[in-house]
C-alpha cells in the first residue's frame, strides 16, 4: 500500500536511505505515469511507484527497506535525487515525478509481472 513519504526528514536527519541513494550509479527507468524500475550496480532491481500532490508524496517500494521502515527507501531516494539533480532516465528522458489523481495512488508497482514469454504464454 502506498504512503505518505517525507525526503526532507529523511534528507535533514542524514538518514541512511537519502545517504545510500545514487542517481548517477543506478539505472532509472520510467514506465507508466507513476512507475519506476530502478537497476543498482550490483544488479538487483526494485519496482516503485511515486507520486505527488502539493508538495506531499506517496510511493511504494517493493523491497524489504520499504517494508520494514517508516521513511522512505533508498530507492525512492533515489528517484528523488534524480529529479532534484536534473538527471534523465534510460531513454534520455528527464526523470519526474507525476502529480497524482485519487485512483492513482492505489497503484501497483508490480503491473509490469504480466509479460510475454517467449513461448507465446504469458508469465504469471
Amino acid at each position: 500500500m502506498p504512503r505518505q513519504l517525507d525526503f526532507e526528514a529523511e534528507r535533514d536527519r542524514g538518514g541512511d536511505s537519502w545517504e545510500r541513494a545514487d542517481p548517477r550509479a543506478a539505472l532509472v527507468e520510467q514506465f507508466g505515469r507513476y512507475g519506476y524500475r530502478i537497476t543498482l550496480p550490483g544488479g538487483s532491481v526494485h519496482h516503485l511507484a511515486l507520486g505527488h500532490e502539493s508538495g506531499i508524496y506517496e510511493g511504494r517500494c517493493d523491497c524489504r527497506g520499504f517494508e520494514y521502515q517508516d521513511g522512505p527507501c533508498a530507492h525512492l531516494c533515489t528517484v528523488r535525487k534524480a529529479v532534484d539533480l536534473a538527471l534523465t532516465d534510460d531513454r534520455d528522458q528527464p526523470v519526474t515525478i507525476q502529480p497524482m489523481t485519487e485512483e492513482t495512488v492505489r497503484v501497483d508497482p508490480d503491473a509490469h509481472a504480466d509479460r510475454v514469454r517467449a513461448d507465446g504464454g504469458v508469465r504469471r
